[in-house]
């Protein structure tokens, strides 16, 4: 099902009423044969309440659903990525970003405990961080030719933030020909509103937006039918 945008009533029975004449959100894209997870930036530096960039409290709300997530792709053997945004302190890479903490490099410095990725999603040895310098963990990164390299057909996303890293990466994955799942309880920015309105938006263009029940039975699948081949 399409989410609902939040927002004004009217603004959204108008937005409805576009996208449905335009055929928007006529179908899903689904999910494919060989998923990789990928939990976009969860960094301290958008966990911690009292960090400049917080996402909180939705950010720590969310860990629960996302650590549930993380372990069901891992149970399943499924390939797992993480991205993490980071600014060297020289500042020299900081960019032409417009909130201040970003352009005045207060966030994600390198070796900092702000940029490290949260204790509760601490990646494994043996799974790949994505090291980034802009929003899209596609931009500059060699991501897509370690997905095509094993194959993989469906990207499920998590993370922070909706509006920012996470969506410019759901768009670049759309754009790689990667069906695009973002599960709804593990997508995470600074108010519910951007967050509903962003996966509207994306779910009605880019990809799907998908429950964690529904990626979880997926998940369950999938490690089922790897244990029938190997068995």
């Amino acid at each position: 099902m399409t989410p609902e945008p939040s927002g004004d009533g009217a603004r959204d029975d108008e937005t409805h009423r576009r996208y449905r004449e335009q055929g928007f959100a006529e179908r899903r894209v689904g999910f494919g044969e060989r998923p990789a997870l990928l939990i976009v930036d969860m960094q301290n530096d958008f966990v911690d309440p009292d960090a400049p960039s917080t996402c909180a409290p939705m950010a720590g709300d969310a860990l629960p659903a996302m650590r549930r997530l993380l372990d069901a792709a891992r149970d399943a053997g499924v390939l797992v990525f993480f991205s993490q945004g980071t600014v060297r302190r020289d500042h020299s890479d900081v960019g032409l970003w417009k909130s201040r903490p970003h352009r005045e490099g207060k966030v994600q410095l390198e070796g900092s405990r702000g940029a490290e990725i949260v204790a509760e999603l601490r990646p494994r040895p043996d799974e790949r961080v994505i090291q980034k310098r802009r929003p899209s963990v596609f931009f500059g990164t060699d991501l897509d030719v370690l997905l095509r390299s094993r194959r993989v057909d469906t990207l499920i996303l998590a993370g922070s933030s909706m509006s920012g890293c996470v969506r410019a990466t759901a768009v670049d994955s759309f754009s790689y020909d990667y069906r695009t799942m973002l599960v709804r309880e593990c997508v995470v920015d600074r108010s519910r509103s951007l967050v509903e309105a962003n996966l509207f938006d994306v779910d009605a263009k880019y990809g799907d937006a998908v429950t964690l029940d529904e990626t979880l039975a997926y998940l369950a699948n999938r490690r089922a039918a790897s244990a029938s081949r190997s068995a």
